[in-house]
């Protein structure tokens, strides 16, 4: 029980969002993790993502332009994908009213996540 207050309180529960195409347009960052920005004609633009190794450590930044889409199709997206940079795909959650987008980062049995915001 106290874990689950705290989990709340804290709010670490990652609540799984369906976006549509429209709403995942535009400026996606965090910190000093990264910009994303989305374009309506299915570019991307990025902008000192940061990189991790194996460990979940940020290694390296990448910058550069390139494509993006949605899973699982084209309308509706629980899940984005972009051709610039390595990494796994970003998947949305948040609230409607403050989404956010993670993906995985180092080995999965880790759980570490690169979590960036819609400003």
């Amino acid at each position: 029980m106290a874990v689950a207050v705290l989990t709340l309180a804290t709010g670490c529960i990652w609540q799984q969002q369906t976006l549509a195409r429209a709403d995942i347009v535009g400026t996606w960052t965090e910190g000093d993790t990264g910009t994303l920005v989305f374009k309506d004609d299915g570019t991307v633009v990025v902008t000192n993502l940061a990189e991790f190794n194996n460990d979940g450590d940020k290694v390296s930044e990448c910058s550069g332009t390139g494509k993006w889409g949605v899973y699982p199709d084209d309308k509706e997206a629980e899940q984005s994908w972009i051709t610039v940079c390595d990494g796994n795909p970003w998947e949305f959650g948040g609230s409607k009213e403050h989404p956010e987008m993670r993906r995985l980062v180092g080995d999965p049995s880790y759980g570490k996540h690169q979590t960036l915001s819609r400003k």
